[in-house]
């Protein structure tokens, strides 16, 4: 009898260990604010995750990866985000994402819809604390109501190499859209290449300031434009290729400085080299539309395709910059298959009687100034393919620091082959 009620005691005890550890276990596993939940990603991550190589996971809704935390996502991993829901992956500031993918194993960030389009879900997005030239220093990110801005242009980020990003840019509202990729405030320490959005619903890449450098991009059928500044970026970027495509596509580029003030410091002021950047042939859709005070460094592109104009300044601070030689677009195939004019200079409007006018004090541009007046840019009818490039390029005055050597004008495109489609 008294065998009997130890044996019993024993069991008792052992299953009550058992269940304890099991809960122990579990409690491990599912951090009740969010994080990875066997292939499933959700909520708020704020401590390392790892996604294993050539695995499938699900984004199911809304991701932040908190300060302290970093994402590791390895070669081959597939993302399929929750088209049911406002899905969508946001770095926050001092947090990371190190996502190395390769040519032949990208990492793929997709929609899990029977029949995906433009606008599942909502792309990814990096908030850093590099500057920016919006009031008071910092920014909120139109999605995900998160702050961005600051004093540190060395910030890191993380890694995004070898990406693929399909069917992003879902619509909150009218105001607020996602993009492909967003880079707000990003860093110069943070590591960008080999990235494309195909068939998002608004632009395929945006940079609000910061000093994120970026190479090897692809834009494929974007909604809206394919590549976005504003806020003050001052970035480099060299191979860039936008291929609008159906019924896709407003402007290759937009790129502005501060829409409420266009003096506001520190400037947009990219420098950029090999761009092609390839129209679908639609009404009303621009090249380049350079604006609100930006200034640029854009040298060896091609631009073609794009039925209103193939480039575009506008407004008195922009056009200043032109003059003072801080806006400048070199070594170029400009296309006059158009409508209009291949380039345009526009000084800023005015109201007058509720008709928008010219502004009578706005600057002039001296024939010598203009992009057209320059040997190495030619202006001539002709198309181009993803592929296409000529010869007599140049390199960028700071090519010992980033860019790559190169006599070709245009992005080529042998550097695409393996993780892009649609091209």
């Amino acid at each position: 009898m008294k065998m009997y009620k130890l044996s019993t005691l024993i069991m008792a005890v052992a299953a009550a260990l058992l269940m304890f550890t099991t809960s122990c276990k579990k409690d491990e596993k599912e951090d009740p604010t969010g994080g990875l939940d066997g292939t499933r990603l959700w909520g708020d991550i704020s401590k390392n995750v790892t996604l294993d190589a050539n695995s499938t996971y699900q984004l199911d809704g809304a991701v932040h990866v908190k300060d302290g935390a970093t994402l590791i996502i390895n070669e081959g991993v597939t993302i399929e985000a929750d088209a049911s829901k406002t899905s969508y992956l946001l770095i926050e500031q001092g947090g990371k994402i190190n996502a190395s993918g390769t040519a032949s194993k990208p990492i793929v960030f997709t929609s899990d819809a029977a029949s995906p389009a433009p606008g599942d879900w909502g792309g990814i997005m990096v908030c850093g604390k590099a500057t920016i030239n919006a009031e008071g220093g910092t920014g909120v990110s139109e999605v995900g109501n998160t702050t961005y801005g600051g004093n540190n242009d060395n910030d890191d980020s993380g890694i995004l190499q070898y990406i693929r990003l399909e069917y992003s840019g879902i619509a909150f509202d009218e105001e607020h859209e996602a993009n492909g990729f967003a880079f707000y405030s990003v860093g110069n320490t943070t590591t960008v290449d080999h990235l494309q959005s195909y068939k998002s619903a608004d632009d395929g890449f945006e940079f609000f300031g910061g000093t994120v450098n970026a190479s090897y991009l692809v834009s494929t059928h974007s909604k809206d434009d394919s590549f976005d500044w504003t806020e003050g970026w001052r970035g480099k970027g060299q191979f860039w290729l936008a291929n609008q495509g159906g019924d896709n596509g407003d402007r290759g580029i937009e790129a502005d400085n501060n829409k409420n003030d266009n003096s506001t410091t520190p400037f947009s002021s990219p420098v950029l080299s090999n761009i092609t950047l390839i129209g679908n042939g639609f009404t009303d859709t621009y090249g380049m539309k350079l604006r609100e005070g930006t200034k640029a460094e854009i040298y060896n592109v091609i631009v073609t395709g794009f039925h209103k104009r193939s480039i575009h300044i506008e407004h008195n601070q922009t056009l200043t910059n032109l003059n003072n030689d801080e806006l400048n677009v070199d070594y170029a195939y400009i296309s006059n298959d158009v409508t209009d004019v291949p380039i345009k200079y526009s000084v800023s409007t005015i109201m007058d009687g509720g008709e928008e006018i010219d502004d009578p004090d706005g600057p002039s541009v001296d024939d010598n100034e203009k992009i057209e007046a320059s040997n190495n840019v030619t202006i001539d009818n002709f198309t181009s393919t993803h592929s296409t490039t000529f010869d007599g390029g140049t390199n960028p005055s700071d090519i010992d620091t980033y860019f790559v050597s190169t006599n070709k004008i245009g992005a080529g495109s042998d550097w695409t082959t393996g993780w892009t489609v649609g091209l």
